[in-house]
């Protein structure tokens, strides 16, 4: 009745399995999307936090009753005198 060549069983075979292996790889694919969703965490909107009007920060200004900072003598340089980090101080 059906008579088979082996040439013929060879190609339905390797069809088969070609159609196998393109399903696996499918299967694969979709298993990888699907933990990449579950897994990585929620990005933020970048076009939202670009386009983001910020208000500019406030600049702390002084109270109005401050004087200006007293200052210590023995840390002041005065003139003519050069102090260099490291150097002794006799040069």
């Amino acid at each position: 009745m059906f008579t088979f060549h082996w040439s013929e069983l060879l190609v339905v075979a390797v069809g088969g399995l070609a159609l196998l292996i393109g399903l696996a790889f499918l299967m694969l694919r979709r298993r990888n999307e699907m933990l990449q969703t579950f897994l990585t965490p929620e990005e933020p909107n970048l076009e939202e936090e670009f386009f983001r009007v910020r208000t500019p920060k406030q600049e702390e200004t002084p109270p109005e009753n401050a004087t200006e900072p007293e200052t210590n003598e023995a840390t002041e340089e005065k003139p003519g005198e050069e102090t260099h980090w490291g150097a002794p101080a006799d040069g």
